[in-house]
């Protein structure tokens, strides 16, 4: 599977859930991001946030939720 291209993410960032991941490992959270549905409100709280990266729900796959990473464009699942 490719990467999402920015059109793709811009209209799902208008649409879908948003959550924000901080940390790694045991410390990692998820946090549902609440403020503007738009490409750059979301990349100004990622790039606030040091280890932060934003997640936009894409799809749902075997029983598994699908989400994009807004930066990167690489599909992903939550644990």
């Amino acid at each position: 599977m490719s990467d999402a291209t920015p059109d793709q993410i811009a209209r799902m960032v208008r649409i879908n859930p948003i959550m924000i991941l901080s940390g790694s490992g045991d410390a990692a959270r998820a946090l549902r991001y609440r403020g503007k549905h738009t490409i750059t409100a979301v990349l100004g709280v990622v790039a606030r946030h040091r280890e932060c990266r934003a997640l936009v729900y894409c799809d749902s796959v075997n029983a598994q939720k699908l989400w994009v990473d807004v930066q990167t464009g690489a599909f992903c699942t939550l644990q």
